[in-house]
């Protein structure tokens, strides 16, 4: 992890609430370019998944990867594996919420629960990442838009078929979905490979 991710990150974990580190976070923050601002956002993400399923002793040990190989590399066991993230975010509602915000003009939209993540699974699981014989999984996380659960559920229910063979098209291993405000995971599928 980059040195003044890193900073950034153990502060906002670990010091969540102290009133002195906010403004050092603010100014972190404020310093870091869009790629630190990114892999900040990602390093949280995992470090927290990592923490709530146990996977490895200590999460803050992980690298930053850079395109066309996937977000996160870490040990597991002492084996290497690669984790590429997805936040499942409603975008069109995201830009109707954030021009309100700059013009003082109301301009909602329904939430999509289903096409946001339908439209990240196809995504992620047709694009080509450079990871040699590596296992990765595919992390795909609620962040800024929580999910509806019983919709959520009813159609990863339904379409399981569907995602399962994107799966084994794919060079993933497994397929986890995370609720990042319950620190829990919503759902979990590993490949059965083609025999």
């Amino acid at each position: 992890m980059d040195s003044a991710v890193e900073k950034l990150v153990r502060l906002v974990i670990e010091e969540p609430t102290s009133k002195g580190s906010k403004a050092e976070r603010v100014a972190l923050w404020d310093s870091l370019s869009s790629e630190q601002r990114q892999q900040t956002t990602e390093s949280r993400v995992f470090i927290r998944f990592a923490n709530t399923t146990q996977l490895m002793a200590d999460p803050f040990i992980h690298d930053n990867e850079r395109p066309p190989r996937p977000d996160i590399r870490a040990s597991i066991d002492g084996h290497d594996c690669y984790f590429e993230l997805g936040e499942i975010l409603d975008e069109q509602l995201a830009k109707n919420i954030n021009r309100t915000l700059k013009t003082g003009m109301a301009s909602g939209c329904a939430l999509s629960q289903i096409v946001p993540l339908m439209k990240m699974l196809k995504q992620k699981c047709e694009k080509k990442y450079e990871i040699d014989d590596t296992p990765m999984d595919l992390l795909l996380y609620y962040w800024r838009q929580g999910p509806y659960q019983p919709v959520v559920d009813d159609y990863l229910f339904t379409n399981r078929r569907n995602i399962e063979e994107s799966l084994r098209n794919s060079q993933f291993d497994k397929i986890w979905i995370y609720n990042w405000d319950l620190g829990k995971v919503l759902w979990q599928i590993e490949a059965k490979k083609k025999a």
